[in-house]
């Protein structure tokens, strides 16, 4: 791994208090613990953050996308109803007056005055884009949320490796207290 700070690092450093280059430093060497074991712990779980991470970052998005599909919904809806209230006396098009005919057309048959089309949506048929727009931001917050929770989860789950990293190493048996090896007194 490089010592340069990643993301990563950076979500640690905000953990732990330590300086994101230090926690790039201390995930690359191993630390004051290079046990076999605690490199292949943190390997597993840096591999696991990044999964998730991109797990995440996809979830957002999609969120995002669900978002714009929403407010797109509702701005067709309002301009729909604004332009329902609209009363023209021509074709906004090419300026030819709409007869009286077509309006008694739009009134009794409900269709349009300006390009005759059927006009009897139902508003449930109107409302179900919105719903269905309004259900889909939903599920993606919902994602979103689940995908935030696990990746935090596994950054506590680094947090504890470095803190594992940055302790002091442990006296093997026969070691003295300063943890250089005990003189040889078998002579």
């Amino acid at each position: 791994m490089s010592t340069r700070p990643s993301p990563m690092h950076e979500r640690l450093s905000t953990i732990t208090g330590l300086p994101a280059r230090a926690v790039a430093r201390l995930l690359a060497s191993g630390g004051n613990s290079p046990t076999p074991d605690l490199r292949r712990r943190i390997t597993e779980a840096e591999r696991k953050w990044e999964r998730l991470d991109q797990l995440h970052r996809s979830a957002r998005h999609r969120r995002q996308a669900d978002e714009r599909s929403l407010n797109d919904s509702t701005e067709r809806d309002v301009a729909r109803v604004l332009f329902h209230g609209l009363e023209p006396h021509s074709c906004p098009r090419c300026d030819n007056p709409i007869s009286e005919q077509r309006r008694r057309e739009e009134r009794e048959n409900h269709r349009c005055a300006v390009c005759t089309s059927d006009l009897s949506a139902t508003a449930s048929e109107v409302a179900e884009p919105e719903i269905a727009a309004r259900l889909r931001l939903a599920s993606s917050e919902a994602a979103e949320t689940t995908a935030l929770a696990r990746l935090r989860g596994a950054e506590v789950a680094l947090a504890e490796l470095v803190a594992e990293l940055t302790e002091p190493p442990r006296p093997r048996s026969g070691d003295n207290p300063t943890g250089t090896p005990a003189p040889d007194r078998r002579r």
